[in-house]
């Protein structure tokens, strides 16, 4: 049987991102199974760590074979530990764990160094990327967005060079430096189509990156409802997420403001219920704007209840101002049965299609419209409620996994794939 480590840049237990929550889906799922899979997650920095930490301790332990190291922050220009001390015991971690498979699914808190080690010293083992989002090609935080707030469609080094502020030559060394960690890779993977064609306008060579949807696993909680029960769903909006600039939950927040201003007194009662933030860290955000009375918070949520949440809403909310990838948002609503309204780029514009409403992103006004458009419409509802499909699950994940990287289930790895071949010829 092979041995599946699986790599993530956070650990779910500490902070709850999409990344992470694919990774450790995928960790619980195979394990179930009775693979032989370790999960190995990271604080994301010094905060983090001082708050879960110990002064000397190095890990924490959710399980014989679920860790979270301590991450100390990196330098995500360069995609490398601080410290050579750091890398180094990183590095130990992993090898002692002696995997068939690594599976990475960020190298943020991991660092390129790490991996280029980890590499030379399995040469047979085989090293699996899934890319969330843009980091190795955009340095400021992987959003490819400017600092002027403006979206970026391409990188180049002058561009970049005028947004991080950094000489335009660090960018053509950045660029070097992030396609050899990547070409360290046997198999790259995407959730996205949108993602996947970014990195191969980027310079990742067509056919390197296999397109995944991330698994997600859920139970069918639909009935059949009256259409009272759907008027009453299609008054009902809600936002899942988290406070961040790049959310928009701040567009989502002036689009109902626009709402209450132009009619006080609407035909249908219209509601916005903020889920995974509160009142208090939105004001911290977000201090001058004003909370228009139909927008209710309330705040932080179970994961795991997530999907059932969702099923009481007529339409989700994803205003996000920046590309996205596979937010898991989506998928959630997917497995809820619950339609969204989505701002019209990236990942969102892509894996909403045909079942969700889109805007204009980061037009408040066009968020409006679209909110009005559907609100108190219970034909509509149910309309765009048929058109939805379930996400793909785990097991449906675990499948195209296995087939685009090679992976017999309970079996050694058979054969080698390009990058190990070449390696195996260098080694001689």
């Amino acid at each position: 049987m092979s041995r599946i480590v699986i790599v993530s840049h956070s650990h779910p237990n500490l902070r709850y991102g999409g990344g992470e929550v694919a990774a450790y889906r995928q960790f619980q799922h195979l394990l179930t199974l009775g693979e032989d899979v370790f999960f190995v997650g990271s604080t994301i920095g010094p905060e983090d760590s001082a708050r879960f930490f110990g002064p000397s301790q190095q890990v924490i332990s959710f399980g014989p074979r679920d860790f979270c190291l301590r991450g100390r922050g990196m330098d995500g220009f360069v995609m490398e530990q601080a410290e050579i001390r750091d890398e180094d015991w990183i590095f130990e971690f992993l090898l002692a764990l002696r995997g068939d498979v690594y599976h990475f699914h960020h190298f943020w808190n991991i660092g390129a160094g790490t991996i280029r080690r980890l590499r030379a010293a399995l040469p047979e083992a085989k090293f699996i990327c899934t890319l969330h989002e843009l980091t190795a090609i955009c340095a400021n935080h992987g959003q490819m967005v400017k600092r002027s707030g403006e979206l970026c469609y391409a990188g180049s080094e002058v561009a970049c060079a005028a947004c991080v502020a950094r000489p335009p030559i660090d960018f053509v060394l950045r660029r070097t430096r992030m396609l050899e960690m990547l070409d360290l890779f046997d198999h790259l993977l995407s959730p996205s189509e949108f993602l996947r064609q970014r990195f191969e306008n980027w310079g990742v060579a067509p056919g390197r990156i296999a397109v995944i949807e991330n698994g997600l696993d859920h139970h069918d909680g639909a009935r059949p409802e009256t259409e009272a029960e759907l008027l009453a769903k299609s008054r009902r909006f809600a936002f899942f997420g988290q406070a961040t600039p790049t959310k928009g939950l701040d567009v989502l927040i002036r689009a109902a403001a626009l709402i209450e201003a132009a009619d006080e007194e609407l035909e249908q009662p219209l509601s916005i219920e903020i889920h995974g933030v509160d009142k208090d860290g939105f004001t911290r955000m977000w201090p001058d704007l004003a909370v228009p009375a139909c927008v209710h918070f309330r705040g932080r949520y179970r994961p795991q209840d997530c999907v059932d949440i969702m099923r009481g809403y007529g339409w989700i909310i994803i205003p996000s101002v920046w590309w996205e990838n596979s937010p898991v948002v989506i998928q959630e609503a997917r497995a809820a049965g619950t339609p969204m309204i989505a701002s019209d780029i990236g990942g969102m514009a892509e894996k909403t299609a045909g079942w969700g409403v889109p805007f204009r992103v980061g037009d408040a006004g066009a968020l409006a419209q679209a909110i009005l458009s559907v609100h108190g419409s219970p034909e509509t509802l149910a309309e765009y409620r048929a058109r939805i499909t379930p996400p793909l699950d785990l097991a449906g994940f675990e499948r195209e996994w296995r087939d685009a990287c090679g992976l017999g289930r309970g079996q050694n790895l058979a054969g080698f794939s390009q990058p190990q071949m070449k390696r195996r010829q260098a080694d001689g």
